[in-house]
């Protein structure tokens, strides 16, 4: 699939599935077909709609397409993708932790947060369940062991 379909896919397609089947389809595209600045803006617009969990995990998994490819185009993606809804992406994260720990890395390397304590703790006050308290903390958890070892 070249590109132009998947971008005009992404744009028309609002059931979750058909929009991961388009973002797996991204994930094996060939970059080369990347040349366009205004195709890459219409798709960081696609990919920032991202709504669900599992919409989420597949932005994540595009940061390690096979080709290596637009890395700092990914990494500002899931960037905004946590500012827009920490939780959603922190769920994302956790239940699909493949995904979720290799982009855990961007955070640290771009200096995301000041403080990754501070930070936590202002999650953890924003949620009342156990499970979402858990996910907060897992997260850290994980970001602590994978950035400051």
């Amino acid at each position: 699939m070249h590109l132009g379909e998947i971008i005009k896919g992404l744009k028309y397609e609002t059931g979750s599935r058909a929009r991961l089947e388009l973002m797996e389809e991204l994930y094996w595209t060939e970059y080369g077909n990347f040349s366009e600045e205004k195709d890459l803006d219409v798709l960081a617009e696609m990919l920032l709609r991202s709504e669900s969990v599992e919409e989420h995990a597949a932005v994540q998994k595009l940061y390690s397409n096979p080709e290596g490819a637009l890395l700092d185009f990914y990494q500002d993606i899931i960037m905004k993708l946590y500012i827009k809804d920490p939780l959603m992406f922190i769920k994302a994260s956790t239940e699909y932790p493949d995904e979720g720990l290799n982009v855990l890395y961007i955070f640290r390397n771009k200096g995301f947060f000041d403080d990754y304590k501070t930070e936590e703790n202002r999650l953890l006050d924003l949620v009342d369940s156990n499970d979402e308290i858990g996910m907060i903390r897992q997260f850290f958890r994980m970001y602590d062991s994978l950035c400051h070892t």
